[in-house]
């Protein structure tokens, strides 16, 4: 028995050594992060899990547009199951971030390998599942989605990915259906739209996949269009519930809506998508700029160029990316590169496709070249990867967190009821929206203390008994 068994893991080893690598690679990319501090909206996470009881907790975050104002962002975002890791967590996890940071890296790591479980599905060729996976491991424009801790969110994207690979098993054959698999996957995007919206994106995949390949010749037929069923179920059912019997819209207009801004977006995300570069305050210059504006058209000609020649794979994959990007235009709070965390799975199973059929018109000499020349751009990506997670940690978290330090040295108590007017060197993204998110990081370190409020460099503010005046060094 047990020589079986090291056989068969010795042959695994040898068949799946990309996958092994890819996620090697993977761990050290994102390495820096989780030494991370806490950021921004960590803390009002962090402080609700702490005050709120769990009942309190769990209904406010089940309640779709909730008024609980521990926790804000359940008016206008109904993620139950992301919000819902941190009143599991704090308890045991308190105040040290790592194990937050492993449960989101761990996520990643399930969307890396579910990726190449589904490019195994959809095409034989070695070189798809290498291709797809390397690209969503190391992947840097969107490594917020894996480093912040908020973005715990992101676990819908594995979601997702299971929710279709099980429609895959269980729908392979045209015309029979395996309904346990199916079922599997509606409930599986289900826990991924509860985890975060986005987790829809999948569905246009699903379904495209499903009537352009698996059923292409059979869409006449009644049973090509029944396993689709349950998940218009789901979708109402989800609408139901997010809109409370419809007597609320489906999102606030104040942070999601479409108008002109949505297009420009559009185009943003997809300037973004072939050339993440890293954005410094003063925005992208010269060459980089002018690179991102051309490859713009690049993603939405090459899926027309896979429709027209009849390459069906890839034009699904490509329209469900372009179709995702949806998901996130007409977000009047901005947009940046970590919001394609969800769009970058299909756009590497295309090109994945796309690639592969490539290769296999190139020469032997140079198809032997190939694994190569992916470990190197695998390297690439890490090294891109880690470097910027780097940099992130030092600008972002850390500067935070030396502000943190900062007023903990010079107030190490404060008195019950304290309110704390902080002006000086406040880091940039504490003074945004009013500096709604320095309340809960005072409160943090701070339980019985009132807030924090900001005051603009000029300004003296009147302070009361207990209140102190933070200039920060």
């Amino acid at each position: 028995m047990l020589p079986r068994m090291r056989r068969r893991l010795a042959s695994g080893a040898r068949t799946n050594w990309p996958l092994l690598l890819t996620l090697a690679a993977a761990v050290t990319a994102f390495a820096p992060s989780l030494t991370s501090p806490f950021w921004l909206d960590d803390y009002f996470y962090l402080l609700a899990a702490r005050e709120l009881s769990t009942p309190d907790y769990v209904r406010a975050v089940f309640t779709p547009w909730g008024s609980e104002p521990l926790l804000p962002f359940t008016r206008d975002f109904w993620r139950p199951l992301a919000f819902l890791w941190f009143e599991l967590l704090q308890p045991l996890a308190g105040g040290n971030p790592l194990p937050y940071h492993l449960l989101v890296l761990a996520g990643h790591l399930a969307a890396v390998v579910l990726t190449w479980l589904v490019a195994a599905r959809i095409d034989e060729r070695r070189a798809v599942r290498a291709i797809a996976a390397g690209i969503v491991a190391v992947y840097p424009g969107t490594y917020q989605a894996v480093t912040w801790i908020s973005s715990v969110n992101s676990i819908a994207l594995p979601l997702a990915l299971g929710a279709w690979l099980a429609f895959l098993y269980g729908t392979d054959r045209p015309g029979k259906v395996r309904w346990r698999p199916v079922v599997l996957a509606v409930l599986l995007l289900a826990l991924a739209v509860m985890t975060r919206e986005s987790g829809w994106v999948a569905l246009p995949v699903i379904a495209g996949w499903h009537l352009a390949v698996t059923c292409r010749w059979q869409l006449r037929s009644r049973a090509a269009w029944l396993p689709l069923l349950p998940f218009a179920a789901l979708a109402v059912a989800y609408a139901v519930i997010r809109t409370r019997l419809f007597t609320e819209p489906l999102a606030n207009r104040e942070i999601f809506d479409w108008g002109n801004h949505a297009w420009r977006n559009y185009r943003t995300l997809l300037e973004l998508l072939l050339f993440p570069f890293r954005e410094r305050v003063e925005g992208l210059h010269g060459w980089r700029k002018l690179l991102q504006e051309v490859s713009a058209p690049v993603i939405p000609l090459l899926t027309v160029a896979c429709a027209l020649l009849g390459r069906w794979r890839p034009a699904v994959l490509l329209v469900g990316a372009l179709i995702s990007l949806l998901a996130v235009a007409p977000n009047l709070l901005g947009i940046g590169p970590r919001y394609l965390y969800f769009t970058v799975p299909w756009v590497a199973l295309g090109l994945a496709i796309v690639a592969a059929d490539l290769l296999a018109l190139l020469p032997l000499r140079l198809r032997t070249a190939a694994p190569a020349a992916g470990i190197l751009l695998l390297g690439f990506g890490t090294f891109a990867t880690f470097d910027r997670i780097d940099e992130w940690t030092a600008w972002g978290p850390g500067q935070q967190q030396q502000w943190v330090d900062a007023l903990r040295a010079r107030h190490p108590e404060l008195p019950p009821g304290a309110t704390v007017y902080c002006t000086g060197n406040v880091p940039g993204w504490l003074t945004l929206f009013d500096g709604v998110n320095l309340a809960p990081a005072v409160r943090w370190y701070y339980p019985d203390a009132a807030g924090a409020v900001y005051i603009p460099p000029g300004i003296r503010p009147e302070l009361g008994p207990g209140d102190v005046l933070f200039v920060a060094p």
